[in-house]
């Protein structure tokens, strides 16, 4: 069961162990579009923003919306509602707080 969209106490992760599998979920879904690239000598810039700081001493309401735009996605990126179980999203959030 991925996560739901609809109002629930987020499952809270702890531990630098899930930091570390929030970062493994973060490379492994986001980074294609919010990291850049380098190839073959070239640098390239992410085709999303960068999200450095996003989520850094961020305010309960700004990580509220930082959740809701994962889950449901915009016209230029995909919801991530059913990719995620509800532990993996928090470890993922986690990791975000990080950058």
């Amino acid at each position: 069961p991925g996560v739901s969209t609809q109002s629930r106490p987020p499952v809270q992760a702890a531990g630098s162990g899930a930091t570390a599998r929030g970062d493994a979920w973060f490379y492994q879904r986001c980074s294609l579009c919010h990291m850049g690239r380098i190839v073959k000598d070239e640098t390239y810039e992410p085709m999303a923003p960068k999200l450095d700081g996003l989520l850094k001493d961020a305010a309960p309401d700004r990580e509220k919306l930082v959740r809701e735009q994962i889950l449901r996605g915009s016209l230029r990126m995909p919801g991530f509602r059913y990719n995620f179980t509800p532990a993996e999203f928090a470890e993922l959030m986690l990791y975000l707080k990080t950058l």
